[in-house]
């Protein structure tokens, strides 16, 4: 196991909230082998637990900023100062691979993002309205669904990262997990790229 995955680990063990890694590195659990280099970590987080999940990190020295759009954060101080439905970042230290700028707006700062993640010091943490059942888990962690991890980045599919995780990942998928995929996609992106190289697998 990658060492930033030992680390991600070890900081929310005995954690009151349940949490899974997602993007990326989760279908790199799932699929038991590296896809493709990782700019950043995601969790996938209930929205129920935010106020938790907010609090257990401040309480562990990780400075919380809430995405605001355009390029926009709002650092976070308690945890009723996050608004619902909004993604978070969590930074630990000052080496962190984002640079912060003032903003014209009050309480807000710009961001931008500095390739390379080497240690455990940045998280994004994405918050949806999941149930724990959707969470596996692979190697001791717990990681989102690999069919509802492939459905979020359907919205990119032009990504060459989206393209090499879907072609990585559908084929291990059982029969289950892909009518579930098949099915949401024909839902939220009709006529979805995706769609027609599954059919085309199927074959």
């Amino acid at each position: 196991m990658e060492p930033l995955l030992m680390q991600l680990r070890d900081l929310f063990a005995g954690a009151a909230f349940s949490w899974a890694v997602c993007g990326g590195y989760g279908l790199e659990l799932f699929a038991g082998r590296p896809i493709r280099p990782h700019g950043d970590i995601d969790l996938c987080l209930p929205e129920a637990a935010r106020p938790e999940v907010i609090g257990f990190l401040l309480a562990k020295g990780w400075r919380l900023l809430e995405y605001r759009g355009m390029g926009k954060v709002k650092p976070l101080l308690h945890p009723e100062d996050s608004e619902p439905g909004r993604n978070l970042m969590a930074v630990l230290g000052e080496d962190v691979p984002v640079q912060f700028f003032p903003c014209e707006e009050e309480g807000l700062l710009y961001h931008q993002f500095t390739p390379g993640l080497t240690k455990l010091n940045f998280i994004d943490l994405l918050f949806q309205p999941v149930q724990e059942k959707a969470f596996l888990l692979r190697d001791g962690l717990p990681i989102l669904a690999p069919e509802i991890a492939l459905l979020y980045k359907a919205a990119r599919p032009e990504e060459e990262a989206a393209r090499q995780d879907f072609d990585t990942v559908y084929p291990l998928l059982d029969e289950a997990q892909r009518q579930w995929l098949h099915t949401a996609l024909a839902r939220q992106f009709p006529g979805h790229v995706w769609l027609q190289h599954a059919a085309v697998q199927k074959e």
